[in-house]
C-alpha cells in the first residue's frame, strides 16, 4: 500500500506544478462531533453560537447537506472523499467483528491508499497541522494512519471514540487511558487541559511556529464537543441552566419554527411526530427533570465554549492577517448523541470502577460524565427524525457552512454529501477532481449557482454497521435495524417531505425497486 500512497503523491505533485496559482488560499476545517441540525443559531438553536453565525453570514450555508451516522466513517470520507469501504473504516473500529478485519476495507484504521486531504494538499505547497480527535488509527495502535504519517505537519490528537475534555481519562471500557499524541508519539496532556481550548491554543502555536514560511496552510480542528461525556466551564454551564425547563416537546416545537423562519425547513412540510414514542416529559419527577435539564445545559455550555474559542482563533488570524485569504469549512460528523449508557449493564459495571460521578451540584466538570439521553437527543435533532447511528435525517443531516475568499453569501438547498468536501477543495487548489474520489465539487454552489451537484440520475450509496441509505433525485431509501429500525427498505421523496413522514414503499413499488436496485450495486462495486 506505501507504493500505492506514494505514486497517488507523485501524480498530485506532477499536477499541481502546471495548474496551481501562487495565491492558494488557507483552509480550515472545523469538525464537531455529535451535532443536531439545529444545534447553531444559524439553523434555529437557542444556543449561543455567535462565531459560527458569522461564518454563516459571510458564506454559503447548505441546508442539505448529508454525512454518515457514525463518527469515524464520517471522518473517514471528510478527509478523502471516498467510500467508507475503500479506507478500512467502514463503522467504528472499537466495535468492528475482527473475523471482517481481514476482509479488503474491513482493516478498522485509515488505509495507505486512501489519501487525506493533507497529503493531496502537499503537492502544492500546503503545511497541514491538526489538533483534536482522529479516530482512524485504532487506538494509534496502527501508528502509520495517525495524522503525522498522513500528511500532517504537526499535530496533536485524540485517537479514540472521545475522552474526557478536562484530563487523560477514558470515556468507555475500550481504553485504559485516552490514546493522546504529539507529532506521532504518545504523549501527556498539560494540567490545565480543557479539550476546546487547548485545541485552538496548539493550533495558534503550530501557525505561529511556522509563521515566517511563505505557504498556505490547512488547518483541521477536530473537537470532541459535543461527544459525550458532555463536559465544560462552569460560567458556560451557568448560562442555560433554566433554558431547558419546560422539556423535550417544546425544544423540539421552538426549534422546528425557528428552521422555518430562518430558511431551513420548508413552512408547509410536516415533521414525524417522534416524540410520542418516547418518555413523556410531564410523566417524569422533578428531581429526574431537574437533571435532564441540567445535563442540557451542560450540552449547551459546551457548544456555546467551543464557539468561544473558535472566535479566539478567528481573531488572531485577523490579526496576522491571514483572515481574508482563509476558506473556512464547518460541519458535524454525524446528528446528536441519544444514547443512554446507563441502559448497558457493562457501562453500569465500569462505571463503579471509574473517577466518574453524575452528582447535580457538579454536573459537567472534571469527574463529571453527562449525556442528554435519546428524548433530548430527538428534540436536538428536529425536524427531523431520529438521530445518530441511523439513516433517518436525524442521523445523517446535519449543518455545513463554507464561507472565505470567492464564495457567495446565502442559502443552498440541494442535496450535498459528506465526499463533497474534499472533492471541493480539490478543485479549488488543483483546478480539478481526482477520479478516485466519489464527491462533487461544490465549487458552482459556492460561486451562488441554484442547479443541483447531483444529476436526477446519480445515486449516493451508504451503509454503515448494518443500516443502509441510498438517495437519487428527489428520492431517498432508508433501512435501519431494531430497535428504532424494522430492517426493512422505507421509501421517501424527501423534496416533497423532507421529514421523512410518509413511506411510499406499497404506493411506489418500481421506484423501490429501482432505488435498491442501485444499491446492490453500489454494495457490490463498494465491498459491503
Amino acid at each position: 500500500m506505501k507504493a500505492i500512497q506514494s505514486l497517488l503523491v507523485i501524480f498530485f505533485s506532477l499536477f499541481s506544478l502546471s495548474t496551481y496559482p501562487d495565491d492558494k488560499p488557507n483552509i480550515v476545517l472545523i469538525l464537531i462531533d455529535d451535532l443536531g441540525l439545529t444545534d447553531i443559531q444559524a439553523y434555529g438553536g437557542e444556543i449561543n453560537t455567535p462565531n459560527m453565525d458569522s461564518l454563516a453570514r459571510e458564506g454559503m450555508l447548505f441546508t442539505n447537506y448529508h454525512t454518515t451516522p457514525e463518527c469515524a466513517p464520517s471522518r473517514a470520507m471528510l478527509l478523502t472523499g471516498m467510500d467508507n469501504h475503500n479506507t478500512g473504516i467502514p463503522m467504528i473500529p472499537e466495535v468492528l467483528p475482527w473475523e471482517y478485519r481481514n476482509t479488503p476495507g474491513y482493516e478498522g484504521y485509515l488505509r495507505d491508499d486512501a489519501l487525506t486531504i493533507a497529503e493531496i494538499l502537499k503537492p502544492a505547497g500546503y503545511r497541514s497541522y491538526m489538533t483534536g480527535k482522529w479516530h482512524l488509527a485504532f487506538g494509534g495502535h496502527e501508528t502509520a494512519a495517525l495524522p503525522f504519517n498522513r500528511g500532517f505537519d504537526k499535530t496533536f490528537i485524540l485517537d479514540a471514540t472521545g475522552g474526557n475534555n478536562f484530563s487523560h481519562h477514558s470515556y468507555l471500557p475500550y481504553y485504559l487511558e485516552s490514546p493522546w499524541f504529539k507529532n506521532g508519539k504518545e504523549t501527556e496532556l498539560p494540567e490545565d487541559f480543557y479539550s476546546s481550548e487547548f485545541f485552538v491554543d496548539q493550533m495558534i502555536e503550530f501557525i505561529e511556529e511556522d509563521k515566517e514560511m511563505d505557504s498556505p496552510f490547512f488547518a483541521y480542528l477536530s473537537f470532541q464537543a459535543q461527544h459525550i461525556p458532555l463536559q465544560a466551564p462552569q460560567e458556560f454551564i451557568n448560562k442555560y441552566l433554566t433554558t431547558y425547563e419546560e422539556g423535550w416537546d417544546i425544544l423540539r416545537e421552538q426549534r422546528k419554527i425557528k428552521a422555518v423562519e430562518k430558511g431551513i425547513f420548508p413552512p408547509d412540510k410536516k415533521i414525524v411526530d417522534s416524540m410520542s414514542a418516547l418518555d413523556s416529559w410531564s410523566a417524569l419527577d422533578q428531581e429526574s427533570k431537574k437533571m435532564a435539564t441540567k445535563s442540557m445545559a451542560v450540552f449547551a455550555g459546551m457548544l456555546d465554549a467551543m464557539d468561544f474559542h473558535i472566535g479566539r482563533f478567528i481573531s488572531y488570524l485577523k490579526k496576522e492577517g491571514l483572515y481574508e485569504n482563509t476558506i473556512f469549512i464547518v460541519t458535524a460528523d454525524n446528528g446528536p448523541e441519544g444514547n443512554d449508557p446507563s441502559d448497558h449493564a457493562p457501562w453500569r459495571e465500569w462505571f463503579k470502577t471509574t473517577i466518574y460521578d453524575r452528582d447535580y451540584e457538579t454536573l459537567g466538570d472534571q469527574d463529571s460524565y453527562v449525556y442528554i439521553g435519546t428524548e433530548f437527543a430527538q428534540a436536538m435533532a428536529s425536524p427531523s427524525h431520529l438521530f445518530k447511528f441511523h439513516m433517518s435525517e436525524g442521523g445523517l443531516r446535519v449543518p455545513l457552512i463554507i464561507s472565505g475568499p470567492g464564495i457567495e453569501r446565502g442559502k443552498n438547498h440541494h442535496f450535498a454529501f459528506v465526499t463533497d468536501i474534499t472533492a471541493t477543495l480539490s478543485d479549488i487548489v488543483f483546478d480539478k477532481v481526482d477520479e478516485r474520489i466519489i464527491g462533487k465539487s461544490l465549487q458552482n454552489s459556492l460561486a451562488g449557482s441554484d442547479e443541483k451537484n447531483y444529476l436526477d440520475s446519480e445515486s449516493v450509496g451508504l451503509e454503515v454497521t448494518g443500516n443502509s441509505a441510498l438517495f437519487k433525485g428527489d428520492f431517498k431509501i432508508v433501512r435501519n435495524r431494531p430497535p428504532n429500525g424494522s430492517n426493512q427498505w422505507e421509501l421517501f421523496n424527501l423534496f416533497e417531505d423532507p421529514g421523512e413522514t410518509f413511506n411510499l414503499a406499497t404506493s411506489m413499488p418500481n421506484k423501490l425497486q429501482e432505488l435498491i436496485e442501485d444499491y446492490e450495486a453500489y454494495a457490490e462495486k463498494n465491498g459491503v
